[in-house]
């Protein structure tokens, strides 16, 4: 396997909190094992029902980075603040 790719399925392992096993045979059964049909998606009730639903795992992964960075930069910002 060639460094680069090894390398980017330890990121990819260590971010979704498995190991490089794990991964190896996620992917392989995600690749694999026949998926069962899928039904019209569900409209979300209560109070959340106004926002948008991510349609994949891959997009809420990038939301919720983005959502930490933004989090971790203002608490950045109160934190600088403070110390005056």
């Amino acid at each position: 396997m060639r460094a680069d790719l090894l390398e980017a399925l330890k990121a990819r392992a260590r971010a979704e909190g498995r190991s490089v096993s794990g991964q190896i045979v996620y992917i392989v059964r995600e690749q694999v094992e026949p998926r069962p049909p899928a039904g019209a998606p569900k409209k979300i009730s209560g109070w959340l029902s106004h926002r948008a639903v991510p349609g994949t795992q891959a997009e809420f992964r990038r939301a919720r980075a983005q959502a930490s960075e933004r989090l971790a930069a203002a608490v950045r910002r109160k934190a600088a603040k403070s110390r005056g």
